[in-house]
């Protein structure tokens, strides 16, 4: 008689598991290659944030998370036990890395994620200017410089309402999920047909939807 193994549990039936949710077609083995070879530069590159953050970039740009997941915030957090936030820090650090060390006035280039983290908030058409006046002090441009700077070109936030002044009612949260499975659908169609300018506008049109999700 074979003896049961210790600590041994029976796997969950697959019954009610696997969902009938309509998945866009498959990758193809170009962007299969892409998206392991992405995943390996964040799983083992985290020092490394300017290439974790263009992996980030590469993969939300071009949605090589669609045959698994319906969003990228869904892809980050099941795929890479990534936090929305973390990888929209990422992803904003890069950029604003990118912006400020192709402007050819800046002398100073920045050097790790957390100089120019705070620059994310600024007005991209500012980011250059705060980079420009942390350098001007004299002082290392270091990140608490950066920040202090920062603060002076982030936009105002509003203040609190006066005496005769109603607060404004919290937005009821929207819920896109019925939305974006149809939008798959269409996509699917789309695609099918070889409609390559509808899959362009249905792409346009995702990213909105997906923004709306997370306002």
């Amino acid at each position: 008689m074979q003896k049961a193994v210790v600590g041994w549990k029976q796997p969950t039936p697959l019954d009610g598991i696997l969902e009938s949710r309509h998945l866009e077609p498959d990758l193809t083995p170009a962007e299969q290659n892409e998206l392991e070879h992405l995943e390996m530069v964040i799983k083992n590159g985290w020092t490394h944030f300017l290439e974790v953050g263009h992996a980030l970039i590469i993969i939300q740009t071009d949605r090589l998370y669609r045959d698994k997941y319906e969003t990228f915030e869904e892809y980050c957090r099941n795929s890479l036990d990534m936090s929305r936030s973390h990888a929209y820090n990422l992803i904003g650090s890069t950029e604003v890395f990118d912006q400020l060390s192709a402007n050819a006035d800046i002398k100073v280039k920045p050097q790790n994620e957390f100089q120019v983290r705070s620059l994310i908030a600024v007005p991209k058409e500012k980011r250059a200017l705060a980079w420009k006046k942390a350098e001007a002090t004299g002082k290392p441009v270091t990140a608490k410089l950066v920040n202090q700077v920062a603060a002076e070109f982030k936009p105002a936030k509003s203040g609190k309402p006066g005496l005769h002044e109603s607060s404004p009612a919290t937005p009821k949260r929207i819920n896109l999920g019925p939305a974006l499975r149809l939008l798959a659908r269409a996509e699917q169609a789309a695609s099918d047909n070889k409609n390559q300018l509808v899959l362009k506008e249905l792409s346009a049109l995702r990213k909105c939807l997906e923004a709306l999700a997370e306002a």
